[in-house]
């Protein structure tokens, strides 16, 4: 480097920058003494002098030609720019980004018909279509095996229908064809479940003479067959009420066995007499009947004792033994044949006894010496061994009715006992606990009817509600508008009344339309919640997504009430009123059939029925 000016010549010469770096020189410039003595006109530009503006101008040039000639090499290559500033040469030094260029088409086309990659574009072509279908069929597994809602499962026909108790001798003609004529007057209450008692020969007193046969004074089998005919055309069920626990000292079955006569001999439970010190003969142990007094009887002809839990008219038959399982299963085909839908079982409690006929263990509840509840019947009543007797039973019934046919008991069974039922399938249909209504008078409330409901409805989703039982009949305990209010109140409860003719007929029109509500989605499938208003007003709805819902009422108090059902869930703010007991009034004489759900009228011992649009 000379005197420092830049050597422009050099820079030409030199052209682009190398790789790393661009390397300046430079040539001296002559010292002052030497320069060139100024133009006579002294010519200046910008203050400089003439001659060092020429050179500026050659230098600016040369940078011009310099600019065109530099390009970039890698992206990190540096670049140097000169210029040129009121004659000042300065330099920059920019990193520039290296540009790249793609391969031309010969060299494409040497790839392209490459063994190796050709095989490679088949074989990226060939699996994206594979994997493609391999996500398609994927959906469409997931769409088909994904797990789906069920739907649920449809009601059978004694669950859709309230089940009405007839006994054929208290129709119009005391007979089989009595029923026949009901059945439309049944049919015109959305009726389709018929239950007969008290047709097989015998009586309730004396227990079946024939467990085969029909009592003559209410018809024959054909008589029967036509009934049975003619209620399937209106598709309509009936259901026959046995007992087979016991049977009349006058039964064939009975004699035989007293006779000792194969394969009777063992049909009923016999034991041998104790005798006393004194030489008296006792019976075998403690056990007593549910009338009181020893449930063993004296047969001098066989020389034993037989046992019986109800009248000694009623000897019990000996389901240990299984012939006579196997023989009332007979029994049972027998109806089926002559058109029975099915059956409900009475006092099935007692079907087994303990075999060694140890004595009881006296109850701790103070009692009457030789009464029932003087002892434990842990021997005698409910034993497991029941499940699986009735278990072959509801098999045949099953069976021979294509899974269609009712398998359900006439009495009350407890929650202990129905989970030993229940332990390997569900053993008994409409399973009841109806103690609470069995034995309600005009006075039942509101918390009793809550609990009593709450209650069984937590242990069997779909039970029987059985108003009458077998000592009296709801309308002998109480007045018939107060019955009715009962009647219509259970009509919407999850599960089937067990009813009596009058039970359809005295409201006759309400009762209509409740009986035909059963059909809806809402009450087949529907929620159940109860409450309590105003401490005695028992309130509970139906609610069904995508369905009206329905709110019942029943005012268990004498005196009339205004109650506000709005809090209830989903209840709207207002509701209509579709039915009501007969005994149900507002503060006008005309019915108002729109109501504010904050401010609902219900009278004393009356039943007033809601519907509404749920709020979401």
């Amino acid at each position: 480097m000379e005197s420092g000016r830049l050597d422009l010549d050099s820079a030409e010469s030199n052209g682009v920058a190398k790789e790393t770096a661009v390397v300046a020189t430079y040539k001296a410039l002559p010292d002052e003494d030497q320069r060139e003595p100024p133009k006579e006109n002294n010519e200046t530009t910008m203050g400089k002098p003439n001659n060092e503006n020429e050179i500026n101008d050659g230098a600016h040039e040369k940078m011009l030609k310099e600019e065109n000639k530099v390009s970039t090499a890698k992206d990190t290559t540096e670049a140097v720019k000169f210029v040129n500033e009121n004659g000042d040469t300065k330099i920059d030094i920019d990193t520039v980004k290296q540009v790249l260029s793609g391969m031309g088409k010969e060299e494409l086309m040497k790839f392209a018909n490459d063994p190796f990659w050709v095989r490679m574009r088949w074989f990226l072509f060939i699996t994206f279509w594979l994997l493609w279908a391999a996500m398609l069929f994927g959906a469409i597994a997931i769409v088909v095996m994904a797990p789906k809602c069920s739907a649920p499962k449809p009601k059978e026909w004694w669950e859709k229908s309230p089940i009405v108790q007839i006994d054929p001798a208290e129709t119009s003609s005391h007979n089989l064809k009595g029923v026949e004529t009901l059945l439309d007057t049944l049919k015109a209450q959305n009726i389709d479940a018929i239950s007969l008692a008290s047709v097989v020969k015998g009586s309730a007193t004396t227990g079946s003479e024939d467990l085969m046969d029909i009592n003559p004074d209410l018809g024959t089998a054909s008589d029967l067959e036509a009934l049975t005919k003619a209620a399937k055309e209106k598709n309509q069920y009936i259901i026959l009420e046995l007992d087979p626990t016991h049977t009349s000292t006058e039964h064939p079955w009975f004699k035989s066995s007293v006779a000792k006569e194969d394969p009777f001999i063992s049909y009923y439970i016999w034991a041998d007499a104790k005798t006393a010190s004194d030489g008296r003969r006792n019976p075998p142990n403690n056990w007593l009947s549910v009338f009181g007094g020893s449930a063993w009887e004296w047969n001098e002809q066989r020389g034993q004792y037989y046992l019986h839990q109800f009248n000694n008219s009623q000897p019990e038959l000996n389901y240990n033994n299984p012939t006579v399982v196997t023989e009332f299963a007979n029994v049972l085909s027998h109806w089926l044949k002559l058109g029975i839908s099915g059956f409900r079982l009475a006092n099935t409690q007692y079907l087994t006894v303990q075999p060694e006929l140890h004595d009881e263990f006296r109850s701790t509840i103070p009692s009457e010496a030789d009464t029932y509840d003087s002892l434990i019947h842990a021997h005698t009543r409910d034993r497991p061994e029941n499940a699986a007797i009735l278990s072959k039973w509801q098999e045949r019934v099953y069976n021979e009715t294509d899974n269609k046919g009712l398998f359900a008991l006439q009495d009350d069974i407890g929650t202990d006992i129905l989970q030993v039922y229940n332990e390997k399938k569900r053993l008994i249909d409409i399973p009841q606990n109806s103690q609470f209504l069995i034995t309600a008078n005009s006075s039942i409330n509101a918390t009793t009817l809550r609990k009593g409901i709450s209650q069984w409805l937590n242990f069997t989703s779909w039970p029987a509600w059985d108003l009458n039982g077998k000592k009296s009949t709801l309308r002998q305990r109480m007045p018939a508008d107060i019955a009715d209010s009962l009647t219509l109140m259970t009509l919407l409860l999850p599960g089937t009344p067990i009813l009596t003719l009058n039970d359809t007929l005295s409201a006759k029109d309400a009762f209509a339309i409740l009986s035909k509500a059963r059909e809806s989605a809402t009450f087949l499938n529907g929620d159940t919640t109860l409450r309590i208003v105003n401490k005695t007003v028992l309130v509970y709805t139906r609610l069904k997504s995508g369905n009206p819902g329905y709110l019942v009422a029943y005012q268990s108090a004498e005196e009339p009430t205004v109650v506000d059902v709005s809090m209830l869930p989903q209840v709207s703010s207002e509701v209509s009123v579709v039915a009501h007991s007969p005994n149900y009034v507002q503060d006008s004489d005309t019915i108002r059939t729109k109501l504010s759900s904050n401010k609902v009228p219900i009278s004393g011992k009356s039943t007033v029925v809601l519907t509404f649009v749920p709020k979401n």
